[in-house]
């Protein structure tokens, strides 16, 4: 990481400030959920399930939601919540170890496991200021929102950074990462577009090595029709998610949820989802051809968040990485802190009882440009 474009140290204290404040914060609220037992709504829930309910029934019925409802229900006494699974089979593969222990054991070695690599991921890219960047992506609202439901953020943050991180420096070990990617492959929306502007062959070729071998294996374990099955049932949730007005939209941040919440009509919500994300490639495209790896990666992170319409807050730890190398080369003037602070510390609104009025594209939108603009004026 290079120094920040500042000498000022007015900023640089107020930014450690923030950061230990927000760290010790999520500490607390960890600590105080911890001692408050189990909580039923925890969507490590659904990933403890999945492995369990395909290992005694048809593999092919992880798709049929009455039936995933019926086994949660059954697992979870009093649970009246329902998590459908809307992921690859790849990830039965690589998840299946959770069915080995017991639900509290599980998201122990699941969090530990995924703060892990998101600590070696961070070491490798920032080496002695790795502390420092650790600390910032652990203070914000969305690492608690992580840690405290077991969702995969710390996981896909290790990922993207290392992919994003070691292009055109380690290429193979770049492509391990984002092949490995797939498993979530919504975050991974921008990846082909960046390889392809920057002539990343071998990181690309290492990326479809990896993610064949994963459909290799999923194929082995499980019935090969689970693929089309994964690719029809997609749509019908997505549209079930947007129609459902008992879910809190306001945790997607994409254009189209956000349009939808605000009462705007689905057409008219994948119109403008569609076009955001004409414009987000070919600004990618620009970045990746123009730009230096570090900010191009960071525009490819942002972008990724509002160029399809299925991302959550709590994938937002990644968000804290596009700001460090954003900051690194722009310096950290009042205009780019306010920013940085609202996309940081904006998912507190979600936690709050305005969580209505959590509307975060905008914001995504708003550190795009910001990149864009230091792309054009730093690196042309």
């Amino acid at each position: 990481m290079s120094a920040p474009a500042t000498t000022n140290p007015a900023p640089m204290s107020l930014t450690r400030a923030a950061v230990a404040a927000g760290l010790a914060l999520n500490l607390t609220l960890l600590a105080l959920m911890a001692l408050g037992g189990q909580r039923l709504n925890s969507d490590f829930m659904a990933f403890w399930s999945f492995p369990r309910f395909v290992a005694g029934h048809d593999p092919r019925l992880i798709y049929d939601a009455p039936a995933l409802m019926a086994f949660q229900r059954r697992l979870y006494p009093g649970f009246g919540s329902f998590y459908p699974y809307l992921y690859p089979p790849t990830l039965l593969v690589v998840t299946a170890w959770l069915k080995a222990l017991g639900f509290g054991p599980a998201l122990l070695v699941w969090n530990a496991l995924g703060l892990a690599a998101l600590g070696l991921a961070v070491r490798a890219q920032f080496g002695r200021r790795w502390g420092a960047v650790m600390a910032l992506l652990l203070g914000g609202p969305a690492a608690l929102i992580t840690a405290s439901t077991g969702e995969t953020a710390f996981f896909t943050t290790a990922l993207m950074l290392t992919g994003y991180g070691w292009l055109g420096k380690r290429p193979w070990a770049a492509g391990v990462a984002f092949g490995l990617l797939t498993l979530k492959p919504q975050l991974g929306v921008m990846v082909p577009f960046v390889l392809l502007a920057r002539f990343e062959w071998r990181t690309a070729l290492a990326a479809t090595l990896v993610a064949s071998v994963l459909v290799a294996l999923s194929c082995l374990a499980y019935p090969p029709d689970l693929w089309a099955l994964w690719w029809h049932t997609l749509p019908r949730y997505q549209g079930q998610y947007f129609n459902a007005t008992s879910l809190n939209l306001n945790i997607i941040v994409t254009p189209a949820a956000n349009l939808v919440v605000l009462g705007a009509g689905q057409r008219l919500a994948w119109v403008v989802q569609v076009l955001v994300a004409f414009v987000l490639v070919a600004l990618v495209w620009w970045a990746a051809r123009k730009g230096r790896v570090e900010l191009a990666g960071a525009l490819a992170i942002a972008a990724t968040f509002i160029a399809q319409p299925h991302a959550y807050a709590y994938d937002g730890v990644v968000l804290g990485v596009a700001l460090v190398w954003w900051l690194a080369r722009a310096g950290l003037s009042p205009g780019r802190l306010a920013l940085a602070g609202l996309v940081y510390f904006g998912p507190w609104l979600l936690l709050s009882p305005w969580h209505h009025w959590f509307l975060f594209s905008p914001v995504i939108g708003a550190l795009v440009v910001a990149l864009a603009g230091q792309i054009a004026e730093n690196d042309g």
